[in-house]
């Protein structure tokens, strides 16, 4: 595949596939309002953490009043938030208060009221139909004159844990806004602008007290605006994959969106050519969503052992799992792994192409020896990545075949690869090891996140094609 000719097709069709996966549509947020009803809008609370005393606030009453909010304010405590693996008391950062579940009751029921449902049509609609949303309640926080959040991730508590789901109940306030921000675009949440006791939403024509919710990926930058005068009160719930056995799937009555239809045209006509991968090889795509990754695993756990990143695969996001299940419909093997480059940015053969880059069903946990790290890579089944384009010399063994860095081994197979979209750092695992020089010291290695479509040679897909 050295002729100019066959390079410029074979890189016009990629072209294609990646302008394809570009295109399409990404929902990272959703949000709207709910009627309450008088059954439906009041918080129980304990006053004080190791009493019995009861406080009530109830959302939808007219008589709601400044002391009835001032009164769950007095109950809370103030609120932290997460850096490392720390809890963090700072007002200049973050001003707030809080309640933890143990301590307060809502009557509204966020499986009945449907929400759920609009968020899997929204964040999780490119996903399998199976695939249920488990939320769970985690705090209750309270904005007042001049409380503020500035601008956070949210800590993931779980591998599952895929985005927030937060409730604002109606109350009259004036700021808090929640800004979302994702690289270079931003959206605001309006929820002062959006509640109403006795009005209701504008353009309803409804008269019930409404609350507002918005609901996100985890991996969405958000802030809350400082709040100039009343109290915006909340509920988050973090929303995780459930873990229950998924029911069948359902089948889809929505039609396919012209950009995923593109994107499986573009496939194909990749898949079609003899000119790409003949012998086979792989086909990559950057992730477009972080994950957080062995977040069920103790620290002691996460530093001592491997973390597969396979499981990923499972719970993808948005144009991640479209284009998962795109390649999948086409026959594809297609699933996460993490993409080791040894040589850094700057290490390249004489012929220009880099020869210690691996595919992994594994993050590498800490501790390793680094002088030892490519040894360690380059066994099966992880997988040495050379360019789809690379010369013969790119295929060499890199390392001996009999002895390596723990006795027998089988080396790790070569495989050129394409890439339909650039890997990125948006989800990446850092790995500690051991190096020596004139002193032992302490370097890294880096993995980032791709999902790989593993391509069958032509013949193969010919012969698939006829069947």
């Amino acid at each position: 595949m050295n002729d100019q000719t066959d390079t410029s097709i074979v890189n016009d069709l990629l072209s294609r596939v990646r302008e394809s996966a570009e295109r399409l549509t990404e929902t990272r947020h959703c949000s709207g309002t709910y009627a309450l009803s008088s059954n439906t809008g009041g918080i129980a609370y304990r006053k004080a953490a190791t009493g019995t005393e009861a406080g009530w606030v109830d959302f939808t009453s007219p008589n709601l009043s400044e002391a009835d909010l001032t009164g769950l304010v007095d109950a809370c405590d103030a609120a932290t938030f997460g850096r490392g693996n720390e809890d963090v008391l700072d007002p200049s950062y973050r001003k707030a208060w809080k309640l933890d579940t143990s301590r307060f009751a809502i009557q509204f029921d966020v499986i009945q009221s449907g929400l759920l449902d609009a968020v899997h049509g929204a964040l999780l609609r490119f996903n399998d139909s199976s695939l249920k949303i488990n939320a769970q309640l985690y705090k209750l926080n309270v904005y007042g004159p001049g409380s503020h959040f500035k601008s956070h991730l949210d800590t993931p508590r779980s591998d599952k844990m895929f985005g927030s789901l937060v409730v604002i109940f109606p109350t009259e306030h004036i700021g808090g806004d929640l800004t979302l921000r994702f690289m270079d675009t931003a959206w605001t949440f309006e929820s002062s602008k959006m509640l109403s006791k006795t009005g209701g939403d504008a353009g309803t024509g409804d008269s019930a007290a409404r609350l507002a919710w918005v609901a996100f990926y985890s991996d969405i930058e958000h802030e809350v605006s400082v709040v100039e005068s009343g109290y915006r009160v909340s509920v988050t719930y973090n929303l995780y994959y459930s873990q229950d056995t998924p029911a069948p799937p359902l089948p889809s009555v929505t039609p396919h969106l012209a950009e995923e239809d593109s994107l499986r045209r573009a496939l194909k006509d990749l898949l079609s050519s003899p000119l790409v991968l003949p012998e086979g090889g792989a086909l990559g795509f950057g992730l477009t969503f972080q994950y957080p990754i062995g977040k069920d695993l103790s620290e002691a756990e996460t530093r001592s052992k491997h973390t597969p990143v396979g499981p990923i695969s499972d719970v993808l996001k948005g144009t991640d799992a479209l284009v998962k299940r795109v390649c999948n419909e086409l026959g594809l093997e297609c699933d996460i792994k993490a993409l080791y480059d040894l040589d850094g940015d700057d290490w390249y053969e004489e012929d220009g192409d880099k020869f210690n880059v691996y595919l992994t069903d594994k993050a590498y946990g800490d501790g390793a020896d680094g002088e030892y790290m490519g040894e360690r890579m380059d066994e099966a089944p992880n997988l040495r990545v050379v360019n789809a384009f690379a010369g013969e010399a790119a295929l060499k063994p890199r390392h001996s075949t009999s002895r390596g860095w723990r006795g027998e081994k089988i080396l790790a197979p070569v495989i050129r690869v394409l890439w339909a979209t650039p890997a990125n750092k948006l989800t990446t695992v850092e790995t500690t090891v051991v190096t020596y020089g004139n002193e032992p010291g302490v370097g890294w290695f880096y993995a980032s996140l791709v999902l790989v479509a593993m391509i069958p040679s032509y013949v193969a897909r010919s012969q698939a094609k006829a069947a």
